[in-house]
Protein backbone atom coordinates (compact mmCIF):
# COMPACT_ATOMS: atom_id res chain seq x y z
CA UNK A 1 0.00 0.00 0.00
CA UNK A 2 1.43 3.44 -0.92
CA UNK A 3 2.05 5.72 2.13
CA UNK A 4 0.50 9.17 1.93
CA UNK A 5 3.11 11.44 3.03
CA UNK A 6 2.18 14.17 5.65
CA UNK A 7 2.40 17.56 3.00
CA UNK A 8 -0.33 15.57 0.74
CA UNK A 9 -2.55 14.42 3.48
CA UNK A 10 -2.00 17.80 4.34
CA UNK A 11 -3.61 19.14 1.17
CA UNK A 12 -6.73 16.21 0.75
CA UNK A 13 -7.74 17.25 4.33
CA UNK A 14 -7.89 21.18 3.35
CA UNK A 15 -9.73 20.03 -0.09
CA UNK A 16 -12.05 17.94 1.78
CA UNK A 17 -13.35 20.82 4.27
CA UNK A 18 -13.08 23.50 0.88
CA UNK A 19 -15.70 20.85 -0.77
CA UNK A 20 -17.93 20.57 2.53
CA UNK A 21 -18.03 24.29 2.55
CA UNK A 22 -19.05 24.15 -1.46
CA UNK A 23 -21.66 21.97 -0.92
CA UNK A 24 -23.00 23.72 2.48
CA UNK A 25 -23.27 26.69 0.41
CA UNK A 26 -24.92 25.34 -2.61
CA UNK A 27 -27.34 23.48 -0.11
CA UNK A 28 -28.20 26.99 1.34
CA UNK A 29 -28.76 28.24 -1.70
CA UNK A 30 -31.16 25.77 -3.31
CA UNK A 31 -33.71 26.49 -0.35
CA UNK A 32 -36.51 27.73 -2.43
CA UNK A 33 -37.48 31.57 -1.37
CA UNK A 34 -40.42 32.80 -0.06
CA UNK A 35 -41.53 36.41 -1.58
CA UNK A 36 -44.64 38.26 0.47
CA UNK A 37 -46.60 40.90 -0.94
CA UNK A 38 -48.80 42.72 1.25
CA UNK A 39 -51.99 42.76 -0.18
CA UNK A 40 -53.69 46.09 1.28
CA UNK A 41 -57.59 46.88 1.71
CA UNK A 42 -58.93 50.35 0.96
CA UNK A 43 -59.49 52.69 3.38
CA UNK A 44 -62.76 53.49 4.78
CA UNK A 45 -64.39 56.24 6.88
CA UNK A 46 -65.00 55.87 10.70
CA UNK A 47 -67.47 58.59 12.07
CA UNK A 48 -66.46 60.82 9.58
CA UNK A 49 -62.89 60.08 9.60
CA UNK A 50 -60.56 58.32 7.49
CA UNK A 51 -59.61 54.95 8.75
CA UNK A 52 -56.94 52.72 7.60
CA UNK A 53 -58.08 48.59 8.52
CA UNK A 54 -54.78 47.02 7.79
CA UNK A 55 -53.01 45.28 10.23
CA UNK A 56 -49.34 44.69 10.10
CA UNK A 57 -48.37 40.84 9.74
CA UNK A 58 -44.81 41.18 8.72
CA UNK A 59 -43.44 41.52 12.70
CA UNK A 60 -45.33 38.53 14.17
CA UNK A 61 -45.17 35.96 10.62
CA UNK A 62 -41.64 36.84 9.40
CA UNK A 63 -40.06 34.98 12.38
CA UNK A 64 -42.83 31.91 12.61
CA UNK A 65 -41.88 31.26 9.28
CA UNK A 66 -37.88 31.46 9.81
CA UNK A 67 -38.44 28.84 12.45
CA UNK A 68 -39.67 26.51 10.19
CA UNK A 69 -36.18 26.31 8.36
CA UNK A 70 -38.03 25.46 5.10
CA UNK A 71 -38.27 28.48 3.07
CA UNK A 72 -35.92 31.43 2.52
CA UNK A 73 -38.40 34.32 3.90
CA UNK A 74 -38.54 37.77 2.54
CA UNK A 75 -40.90 40.50 2.57
CA UNK A 76 -41.79 43.00 -0.33
CA UNK A 77 -40.17 46.20 -0.13
CA UNK A 78 -40.36 48.42 -3.24
CA UNK A 79 -37.38 50.14 -1.95
CA UNK A 80 -35.21 47.06 -1.88
CA UNK A 81 -32.54 46.95 -4.61
CA UNK A 82 -33.99 44.29 -6.63
CA UNK A 83 -37.21 46.07 -6.92
CA UNK A 84 -35.57 49.19 -7.76
CA UNK A 85 -33.37 47.86 -10.74
CA UNK A 86 -36.60 45.88 -12.15
CA UNK A 87 -38.24 49.18 -12.22
CA UNK A 88 -35.45 50.89 -13.67
CA UNK A 89 -35.40 48.00 -16.30
CA UNK A 90 -39.21 48.11 -16.92
CA UNK A 91 -39.69 51.81 -16.82
CA UNK A 92 -42.04 51.12 -13.77
CA UNK A 93 -44.09 54.30 -12.20
CA UNK A 94 -43.89 54.24 -8.61
CA UNK A 95 -46.91 53.61 -7.86
CA UNK A 96 -46.97 50.57 -9.62
CA UNK A 97 -43.86 49.88 -7.41
CA UNK A 98 -45.83 50.25 -4.57
CA UNK A 99 -48.67 48.66 -5.26
CA UNK A 100 -47.44 45.56 -7.59
CA UNK A 101 -50.77 44.07 -9.54
CA UNK A 102 -50.76 40.01 -9.74
CA UNK A 103 -49.06 40.28 -12.84
CA UNK A 104 -46.34 42.40 -11.99
CA UNK A 105 -45.88 40.23 -8.31
CA UNK A 106 -44.89 37.30 -10.41
CA UNK A 107 -42.41 39.03 -12.10
CA UNK A 108 -41.19 40.84 -9.60
CA UNK A 109 -40.87 37.47 -7.99
CA UNK A 110 -39.01 36.10 -10.89
CA UNK A 111 -36.61 38.55 -10.54
CA UNK A 112 -36.05 38.11 -6.94
CA UNK A 113 -35.37 34.53 -7.64
CA UNK A 114 -37.95 33.45 -5.72
CA UNK A 115 -39.80 29.92 -5.45
CA UNK A 116 -43.27 30.72 -3.89
CA UNK A 117 -45.65 34.04 -3.77
CA UNK A 118 -47.32 35.00 -1.10
CA UNK A 119 -50.02 37.11 -0.33
CA UNK A 120 -50.80 38.40 3.39
CA UNK A 121 -54.08 40.55 4.23
CA UNK A 122 -55.11 41.49 7.66
CA UNK A 123 -57.31 43.66 8.55
CA UNK A 124 -60.08 45.02 11.89
CA UNK A 125 -63.33 46.76 11.16
CA UNK A 126 -63.65 49.78 13.44
CA UNK A 127 -65.24 48.58 16.91
CA UNK A 128 -64.60 45.34 16.48
CA UNK A 129 -62.55 42.32 18.62
CA UNK A 130 -61.47 39.93 15.42
CA UNK A 131 -59.00 40.12 13.01
CA UNK A 132 -60.04 38.78 9.54
CA UNK A 133 -57.48 37.63 7.36
CA UNK A 134 -56.68 36.17 3.99
CA UNK A 135 -53.30 34.25 2.73
CA UNK A 136 -52.67 32.66 -0.16
CA UNK A 137 -49.32 31.34 -1.96
CA UNK A 138 -48.35 30.40 -5.21
CA UNK A 139 -45.95 28.40 -6.50
CA UNK A 140 -44.28 30.06 -9.53
CA UNK A 141 -45.18 28.23 -13.10
CA UNK A 142 -48.86 27.18 -11.87
CA UNK A 143 -51.95 29.18 -12.53
CA UNK A 144 -53.88 28.56 -9.34
CA UNK A 145 -52.70 29.30 -5.52
CA UNK A 146 -50.96 26.08 -4.16
CA UNK A 147 -52.89 26.98 -0.65
CA UNK A 148 -54.83 29.17 0.85
CA UNK A 149 -56.35 30.12 3.94
CA UNK A 150 -58.83 32.80 5.50
CA UNK A 151 -60.84 33.59 8.37
CA UNK A 152 -60.93 35.24 11.60
CA UNK A 153 -58.77 35.44 15.04
CA UNK A 154 -60.58 36.41 17.81
CA UNK A 155 -59.39 38.76 20.43
CA UNK A 156 -59.30 36.66 24.24
CA UNK A 157 -60.77 39.42 26.21
CA UNK A 158 -58.54 40.78 29.33
CA UNK A 159 -55.85 38.29 28.51
CA UNK A 160 -52.84 39.01 25.86
CA UNK A 161 -53.69 41.86 24.25
CA UNK A 162 -53.72 42.88 20.50
CA UNK A 163 -49.94 41.45 20.15
CA UNK A 164 -50.79 37.70 21.54
CA UNK A 165 -53.64 37.23 18.68
CA UNK A 166 -51.70 38.42 16.38
CA UNK A 167 -48.91 35.55 17.17
CA UNK A 168 -51.31 33.04 17.98
CA UNK A 169 -52.75 33.93 13.89
CA UNK A 170 -49.08 33.85 12.47
CA UNK A 171 -48.10 30.72 14.49
CA UNK A 172 -50.96 28.69 13.26
CA UNK A 173 -50.58 30.02 9.32
CA UNK A 174 -47.00 29.00 9.60
CA UNK A 175 -47.58 25.49 11.34
CA UNK A 176 -50.04 24.79 8.54
CA UNK A 177 -47.75 26.21 5.87
CA UNK A 178 -45.57 23.65 7.46
CA UNK A 179 -48.09 20.75 7.21
CA UNK A 180 -49.71 20.65 4.42
CA UNK A 181 -47.36 22.49 1.71
CA UNK A 182 -44.13 21.93 2.52
CA UNK A 183 -44.37 18.68 4.55
CA UNK A 184 -41.80 17.26 2.23
CA UNK A 185 -38.95 20.28 1.89
CA UNK A 186 -36.13 19.31 4.19
CA UNK A 187 -35.80 21.48 7.25
CA UNK A 188 -32.30 22.91 7.33
CA UNK A 189 -29.89 22.11 10.36
CA UNK A 190 -29.77 25.67 12.25
CA UNK A 191 -26.92 28.00 11.77
CA UNK A 192 -23.93 27.35 14.13
CA UNK A 193 -22.74 30.33 15.26
CA UNK A 194 -19.02 30.75 15.84
CA UNK A 195 -18.05 30.97 19.75
CA UNK A 196 -17.46 34.45 20.43
CA UNK A 197 -13.41 34.34 21.53
CA UNK A 198 -12.32 34.03 24.73
CA UNK A 199 -10.54 37.13 26.00
CA UNK A 200 -7.00 36.16 27.98
CA UNK A 201 -7.05 35.53 31.00
CA UNK A 202 -6.05 38.05 33.12
CA UNK A 203 -2.78 37.13 35.11
CA UNK A 204 -3.49 36.87 38.99
CA UNK A 205 -1.43 37.21 41.87
CA UNK A 206 -0.22 34.22 43.43
CA UNK A 207 -2.72 33.45 46.40
CA UNK A 208 -1.63 34.60 49.81
CA UNK A 209 -1.26 32.38 52.47
CA UNK A 210 -4.29 33.46 54.41
CA UNK A 211 -7.30 30.71 54.20
CA UNK A 212 -9.97 33.59 53.66
CA UNK A 213 -8.19 35.74 50.87
CA UNK A 214 -7.17 32.27 48.79
CA UNK A 215 -10.55 31.34 49.10
CA UNK A 216 -11.44 34.48 47.71
CA UNK A 217 -9.41 34.35 45.43
CA UNK A 218 -9.84 30.93 44.33
CA UNK A 219 -13.75 31.52 43.62
CA UNK A 220 -13.08 34.77 41.63
CA UNK A 221 -10.66 32.66 39.29
CA UNK A 222 -13.34 29.80 39.24
CA UNK A 223 -11.04 27.33 40.29
CA UNK A 224 -13.87 25.81 42.74
CA UNK A 225 -11.81 22.43 43.05
CA UNK A 226 -8.56 24.47 44.49
CA UNK A 227 -10.64 26.35 47.02
CA UNK A 228 -11.72 23.53 48.63
CA UNK A 229 -8.36 23.47 50.59
CA UNK A 230 -8.50 27.02 52.29
CA UNK A 231 -12.51 26.33 52.87
CA UNK A 232 -11.91 23.27 54.49
CA UNK A 233 -8.94 25.06 56.66
CA UNK A 234 -11.21 28.00 57.79
CA UNK A 235 -13.92 24.93 58.91
CA UNK A 236 -11.00 23.15 60.84
CA UNK A 237 -9.72 26.75 62.83
CA UNK A 238 -13.85 27.59 63.50
CA UNK A 239 -15.40 24.06 63.44
CA UNK A 240 -18.48 25.76 65.23
CA UNK A 241 -19.51 28.86 62.65
CA UNK A 242 -22.06 27.08 60.37
CA UNK A 243 -21.66 29.39 57.87
CA UNK A 244 -17.94 28.29 56.67
CA UNK A 245 -20.05 24.66 56.92
CA UNK A 246 -22.70 25.60 54.73
CA UNK A 247 -20.51 27.17 51.72
CA UNK A 248 -18.52 24.09 52.39
CA UNK A 249 -21.72 22.04 51.47
CA UNK A 250 -22.92 24.11 49.01
CA UNK A 251 -19.38 23.91 47.13
CA UNK A 252 -19.61 20.42 47.05
CA UNK A 253 -22.88 20.06 45.67
CA UNK A 254 -21.61 22.47 42.94
CA UNK A 255 -18.82 20.24 42.11
CA UNK A 256 -21.51 16.92 42.21
CA UNK A 257 -19.24 15.72 45.26
CA UNK A 258 -22.76 15.15 47.55
CA UNK A 259 -21.39 12.49 49.16
CA UNK A 260 -18.71 13.95 50.93
CA UNK A 261 -21.37 16.99 51.04
CA UNK A 262 -23.51 14.68 53.61
CA UNK A 263 -20.52 13.80 55.44
CA UNK A 264 -19.73 17.45 56.36
CA UNK A 265 -23.67 18.01 57.59
CA UNK A 266 -23.46 15.06 59.59
CA UNK A 267 -20.82 16.22 61.30
CA UNK A 268 -22.31 19.64 61.31
CA UNK A 269 -25.47 18.76 62.70
CA UNK A 270 -23.98 16.72 65.32
CA UNK A 271 -22.06 19.97 66.60
CA UNK A 272 -25.00 22.32 65.77
CA UNK A 273 -28.55 20.27 66.32
CA UNK A 274 -30.41 23.05 66.10
CA UNK A 275 -29.01 25.37 63.75
CA UNK A 276 -32.48 26.07 61.32
CA UNK A 277 -29.64 26.78 57.93
CA UNK A 278 -28.44 23.42 58.72
CA UNK A 279 -31.73 22.06 58.38
CA UNK A 280 -32.19 23.93 55.35
CA UNK A 281 -28.75 22.55 53.91
CA UNK A 282 -30.20 19.22 54.67
CA UNK A 283 -33.42 19.53 52.85
CA UNK A 284 -31.42 20.85 49.54
CA UNK A 285 -29.29 17.73 49.95
CA UNK A 286 -32.02 14.96 49.98
CA UNK A 287 -33.79 17.32 47.42
CA UNK A 288 -30.67 17.13 44.95
CA UNK A 289 -30.60 13.26 45.72
CA UNK A 290 -34.10 13.20 44.50
CA UNK A 291 -34.95 12.16 47.63
CA UNK A 292 -38.07 14.73 48.18
CA UNK A 293 -39.74 12.53 50.94
CA UNK A 294 -37.11 12.69 53.19
CA UNK A 295 -36.27 16.51 52.84
CA UNK A 296 -40.32 16.87 53.76
CA UNK A 297 -39.89 14.39 56.58
CA UNK A 298 -36.60 15.75 57.69
CA UNK A 299 -38.01 19.52 58.25
CA UNK A 300 -41.71 18.05 59.51
CA UNK A 301 -39.37 16.63 62.47
CA UNK A 302 -37.76 20.01 63.17
CA UNK A 303 -40.77 21.86 62.80
CA UNK A 304 -42.42 19.56 65.47
CA UNK A 305 -40.36 21.14 68.23
CA UNK A 306 -40.31 24.52 66.60
CA UNK A 307 -43.59 25.07 65.23
CA UNK A 308 -42.79 29.18 65.33
CA UNK A 309 -39.79 28.94 62.64
CA UNK A 310 -41.96 30.77 60.43
CA UNK A 311 -39.24 30.22 57.30
CA UNK A 312 -39.04 25.98 58.15
CA UNK A 313 -42.57 26.29 57.65
CA UNK A 314 -42.41 28.07 54.32
CA UNK A 315 -39.75 25.45 53.19
CA UNK A 316 -41.89 22.59 53.77
CA UNK A 317 -45.03 23.71 52.28
CA UNK A 318 -42.47 24.62 48.85
CA UNK A 319 -41.09 20.62 49.32
CA UNK A 320 -45.26 19.38 49.61
CA UNK A 321 -46.48 21.59 47.10
CA UNK A 322 -43.75 20.30 44.62
CA UNK A 323 -44.16 16.42 45.89
CA UNK A 324 -48.09 17.10 44.55
CA UNK A 325 -49.63 16.89 48.02
CA UNK A 326 -51.43 20.32 47.84
CA UNK A 327 -53.73 18.80 50.28
CA UNK A 328 -51.18 18.50 52.84
CA UNK A 329 -49.38 21.89 51.82
CA UNK A 330 -52.60 23.65 52.92
CA UNK A 331 -52.45 22.04 56.14
CA UNK A 332 -49.05 23.50 56.53
CA UNK A 333 -49.69 26.98 55.60
CA UNK A 334 -52.85 27.22 57.99
CA UNK A 335 -50.58 28.66 61.17
CA UNK A 336 -49.26 31.60 58.93
CA UNK A 337 -52.87 32.21 57.61
CA UNK A 338 -53.53 35.49 59.46
CA UNK A 339 -49.76 36.76 58.36
CA UNK A 340 -50.15 39.35 55.30
CA UNK A 341 -46.13 39.74 54.02
CA UNK A 342 -45.17 39.03 50.77
CA UNK A 343 -44.20 35.76 50.96
CA UNK A 344 -46.95 34.43 52.92
CA UNK A 345 -49.25 35.75 49.89
CA UNK A 346 -47.34 34.36 47.36
CA UNK A 347 -47.64 30.65 49.00
CA UNK A 348 -51.39 31.31 49.28
CA UNK A 349 -51.46 32.66 45.79
CA UNK A 350 -49.88 29.23 44.78
CA UNK A 351 -52.43 27.00 46.35
CA UNK A 352 -55.41 28.46 44.82
CA UNK A 353 -53.82 27.44 41.50
CA UNK A 354 -53.18 23.68 43.02
CA UNK A 355 -55.93 23.88 44.46
CA UNK A 356 -57.64 24.77 41.38
CA UNK A 357 -59.44 27.34 43.33
CA UNK A 358 -59.32 30.18 40.62
CA UNK A 359 -62.69 32.10 41.20
CA UNK A 360 -62.57 35.43 42.18
CA UNK A 361 -58.83 35.66 42.55
CA UNK A 362 -57.22 38.84 44.70
CA UNK A 363 -56.08 41.62 42.30
CA UNK A 364 -52.37 41.55 43.07
CA UNK A 365 -49.24 41.26 41.99
CA UNK A 366 -45.83 38.86 43.02
CA UNK A 367 -42.44 39.50 41.50
CA UNK A 368 -41.97 35.87 39.84
CA UNK A 369 -38.00 35.66 41.07
CA UNK A 370 -35.65 33.34 39.99
CA UNK A 371 -36.10 31.01 43.24
CA UNK A 372 -39.92 31.15 42.46
CA UNK A 373 -39.97 30.35 38.85
CA UNK A 374 -40.25 26.13 39.00
CA UNK A 375 -42.55 26.33 41.74
CA UNK A 376 -44.55 28.61 40.36
CA UNK A 377 -44.16 26.96 36.86
CA UNK A 378 -45.35 23.39 38.07
CA UNK A 379 -48.66 24.86 39.06
CA UNK A 380 -49.12 26.48 35.97
CA UNK A 381 -48.40 23.63 34.21
CA UNK A 382 -50.69 21.52 36.38
CA UNK A 383 -53.67 23.87 35.43
CA UNK A 384 -52.87 23.79 32.02
CA UNK A 385 -52.73 19.89 31.53
CA UNK A 386 -55.74 19.73 33.12
CA UNK A 387 -57.23 22.02 30.86
CA UNK A 388 -55.88 20.33 27.60
CA UNK A 389 -57.35 17.31 28.74
CA UNK A 390 -60.60 18.43 29.29
CA UNK A 391 -60.89 20.12 25.60
CA UNK A 392 -59.43 16.37 24.82
CA UNK A 393 -62.58 14.78 26.22
CA UNK A 394 -64.95 17.68 24.65
CA UNK A 395 -64.04 16.52 20.80
CA UNK A 396 -63.86 12.72 22.13
CA UNK A 397 -67.43 13.08 23.66
CA UNK A 398 -68.48 15.26 20.91
CA UNK A 399 -67.39 12.39 18.11
CA UNK A 400 -69.05 9.83 20.02
CA UNK A 401 -71.77 8.12 18.37
CA UNK A 402 -74.55 9.64 20.30
CA UNK A 403 -73.57 13.23 22.10
CA UNK A 404 -75.41 15.29 24.25
CA UNK A 405 -75.10 18.42 22.30
CA UNK A 406 -77.03 20.20 25.47
CA UNK A 407 -75.26 18.86 27.93
CA UNK A 408 -71.43 19.45 25.77
CA UNK A 409 -72.14 23.21 24.95
CA UNK A 410 -72.59 24.05 28.65
CA UNK A 411 -69.24 22.15 29.97
CA UNK A 412 -68.01 23.90 26.76
CA UNK A 413 -68.65 27.14 28.03
CA UNK A 414 -67.09 26.07 31.09
CA UNK A 415 -64.49 25.36 30.17
CA UNK A 416 -63.71 28.65 28.33
CA UNK A 417 -64.62 30.10 31.87
CA UNK A 418 -61.31 27.91 33.09
CA UNK A 419 -58.94 29.44 30.87
CA UNK A 420 -60.15 32.83 31.48
CA UNK A 421 -59.30 32.10 34.97
CA UNK A 422 -56.36 30.14 34.04
CA UNK A 423 -54.62 33.01 32.39
CA UNK A 424 -55.82 35.22 34.92
CA UNK A 425 -53.68 33.43 37.63
CA UNK A 426 -50.80 33.44 35.27
CA UNK A 427 -51.51 37.55 34.87
CA UNK A 428 -50.39 37.73 39.05
CA UNK A 429 -46.99 38.00 37.83
CA UNK A 430 -44.53 40.26 36.82
CA UNK A 431 -41.29 39.23 35.25
CA UNK A 432 -37.50 39.61 36.55
CA UNK A 433 -34.66 39.71 34.32
CA UNK A 434 -34.11 35.98 34.80
CA UNK A 435 -37.82 34.82 33.98
CA UNK A 436 -39.31 37.11 31.32
CA UNK A 437 -38.87 34.64 28.87
CA UNK A 438 -40.57 32.23 30.85
CA UNK A 439 -43.42 34.32 31.30
CA UNK A 440 -43.66 35.33 28.13
CA UNK A 441 -44.07 32.13 26.66
CA UNK A 442 -46.31 30.78 29.32
CA UNK A 443 -48.49 33.53 29.21
CA UNK A 444 -48.81 32.95 25.18
CA UNK A 445 -49.39 29.57 26.18
CA UNK A 446 -52.61 30.59 28.56
CA UNK A 447 -54.03 32.66 24.99
CA UNK A 448 -53.70 29.70 22.67
CA UNK A 449 -55.43 27.58 25.46
CA UNK A 450 -57.83 29.80 25.72
CA UNK A 451 -58.97 30.70 22.10
CA UNK A 452 -58.61 26.50 22.09
CA UNK A 453 -61.15 26.82 24.19
CA UNK A 454 -63.34 29.30 22.24
CA UNK A 455 -63.05 27.49 19.24
CA UNK A 456 -64.45 24.07 20.80
CA UNK A 457 -67.20 25.85 22.68
CA UNK A 458 -68.18 27.48 19.15
CA UNK A 459 -67.59 24.17 17.58
CA UNK A 460 -69.60 22.63 20.08
CA UNK A 461 -72.76 25.25 19.29
CA UNK A 462 -72.44 25.57 15.31
CA UNK A 463 -70.63 21.74 14.51
CA UNK A 464 -68.37 23.18 12.04
CA UNK A 465 -65.45 21.27 11.32
CA UNK A 466 -63.21 24.30 11.07
CA UNK A 467 -63.71 25.13 14.90
CA UNK A 468 -62.91 21.54 16.30
CA UNK A 469 -60.16 21.80 13.81
CA UNK A 470 -58.62 24.82 14.95
CA UNK A 471 -59.06 24.42 18.32
CA UNK A 472 -56.94 21.21 17.73
CA UNK A 473 -54.26 22.97 16.46
CA UNK A 474 -54.36 25.89 18.75
CA UNK A 475 -54.09 22.82 22.13
CA UNK A 476 -51.24 21.10 20.28
CA UNK A 477 -49.21 24.50 19.85
CA UNK A 478 -50.31 26.05 23.20
CA UNK A 479 -48.59 22.55 24.54
CA UNK A 480 -45.50 23.14 22.56
CA UNK A 481 -45.26 26.58 23.60
CA UNK A 482 -45.69 25.50 27.37
CA UNK A 483 -42.24 23.03 26.65
CA UNK A 484 -40.16 26.15 25.23
CA UNK A 485 -41.30 28.28 28.66
CA UNK A 486 -40.26 24.73 30.14
CA UNK A 487 -36.87 25.17 28.77
CA UNK A 488 -36.70 28.78 29.37
CA UNK A 489 -36.44 28.15 33.76
CA UNK A 490 -33.70 29.59 34.99
CA UNK A 491 -31.09 27.01 35.60
CA UNK A 492 -30.95 26.15 39.61
CA UNK A 493 -27.64 26.76 40.96
CA UNK A 494 -26.88 24.33 44.28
Amino acid sequence: MQRVNPPTRGLLWACACLLCLVLSLAHACAQPKLLIFTDRAPQMEHNNQPYDPNIDLKPHLVPFLQELRKVQVEWYDPNHSVAREFAQRRDLKEEQLRDPSPVLRAQLARAWGATYVMTARCTRAPDTNQYEYAISVWELGKRAPVWQAQGFQQLATGVGGETAALQTLARTIAMRLDAELWSELPRLAEQVVNPTPRTAPRPTEPPSADPKQQLEQYLRDGKYYEALLPLRALVNAEPENPAWRVQLVRLYRQLGLLAQAREVLETATQLLPDDETLLQEWAALLEAEGDLAGAIARLQRALITRPDARTLRLRVFDLQLQAGDASQAARTLEPLANQTDEEVRFRQYLLRGALRQLEELPRESFALTESRAALWFQVLSGLAADLASELLDLRRFANSPNPNWSALRERGERTVLTALQIAQWAESVQPTDTTRTLLAHARFACQMLTQSAQHMARYLLSRKVEEEERASLLRIEAMRELESAKNALPKRTP
